[in-house]
């Protein structure tokens, strides 16, 4: 059985949200398979800067901290920006799976050229260093496409939302010759299944496929390399 801590890096969400998201991630998770959805107690309601990813990074790492302390096996950062994944890696021996990270391996793993959906146009140059960091080949990425509509907007209307992300996954295909989509935010979890049947192309969902990943290195006892992410030298104030 594994243990899993899903941490939301946007403040102010209600419990019945995340008792929603919970029970989304069970519908594709192992049996015996225990999820845990919990937000960050201050700091931004979305991420859409790399401003609110920093001030969002001290109150990820508390809850990363906290979940190894209550004994999970693995940490989801439930944000395609992957906040604070570095740090969280460096203070912990469990995985801690980065979702952006995650998708573009899977993604590169079906197709060499890729198209990367967001929700903002100002988010792309973010999109851009996820990739260099994701030490894919940077060539892979042929688009990044954004439907223009923030993270708080996407719940309020599915239909709409759906079809926005539809109009630019093919556009993505038609336009720019992509052969496999990545769905560059967790709002847009639920959705890659639809998507796919309309386009034809693999369309990567970043919230089940980080829950398996997180899945597959507990089962197959792997964890972050602490040489890699030594743990912090503490110092004296």
């Amino acid at each position: 059985m594994a243990k899993i801590r899903v941490v939301i890096p946007n403040a102010g969400m209600t419990s019945a949200t995340l008792a929603r998201r919970e029970r989304m991630l069970a519908t594709v998770a192992r049996q015996g398979t225990l999820i845990s959805v919990c937000c960050i107690e201050g700091g931004p309601r979305s991420i859409e800067s790399a401003r609110d990813a920093v001030i969002a990074g001290p109150y990820i790492l508390a809850e990363v901290s906290k979940a190894q302390a209550e004994g999970y096996d693995a940490i989801i950062v439930y944000c395609m920006s992957d906040p604070g994944i570095d740090a969280a890696r460096e203070i912990t021996t469990i995985p801690v799976i980065a979702p952006g990270e995650t998708c573009l391996h899977v993604a590169a793993m079906l197709a060499s050229r890729l198209a990367f959906l967001t929700v903002l146009e100002q988010l792309e140059p973010q999109v851009s260093a996820l990739v260099r960091r994701s030490r894919i080949d940077p060539s892979c990425l042929v688009s990044i496409r954004s439907v223009q509509m923030p993270v708080a907007q996407l719940c309020e209307d599915p239909d709409q939302t759906l079809r926005a992300v539809v109009q630019e996954a093919r556009a993505a295909i038609d336009q720019d010759g992509a052969e496999a989509l990545i769905l560059g935010c967790l709002g847009f979890a639920g959705l890659g299944e639809r998507v796919q049947r309309e386009v034809r192309v693999p369309v990567v969902d970043p919230a089940f496929v980080s829950l398996l990943v997180a899945e597959l290195l507990v089962h197959a006892k792997l964890a972050h390399s602490k040489s890699a992410y030594p743990s912090p030298v503490e110092t004296a104030d």
